[in-house]
């Protein structure tokens, strides 16, 4: 099964939760739901891409992170940073 990981700067629009099921119904993803779509999806990202959503992340907070800093770090430690900050950083509603 194959999922889209919605570009960084979608990452705002992705929170929102909504998905649409025909052209009148709307039904709102749960936490749960939200969260294991995420990482799965932040799993399959490799070292590039992690490191390109994390630069380029926006929500409530920055994230300002080097580049020299991010090359050091382990992909599980920039899966981790990235999981954090969308956990975290979603804008207030």
């Amino acid at each position: 099964m194959s999922q889209k990981w919605v570009d960084a700067r979608d990452d705002t629009e992705c929170k929102s939760n909504l998905l649409r099921i025909g052209h009148s119904k709307v039904k709102t993803m749960s936490s749960r739901e939200y969260f294991e779509q995420t990482t799965t999806s932040i799993a399959a990202l490799g070292r590039a891409e992690l490191k390109r959503r994390i630069k380029n992340f926006r929500g409530r907070f920055k994230l300002d992170f080097t580049e020299d800093y991010l090359n050091n770090l382990s992909v599980d430690r920039l899966r981790h940073i990235l999981l954090a900050a969308l956990i975290n950083g979603k804008p207030h509603s």
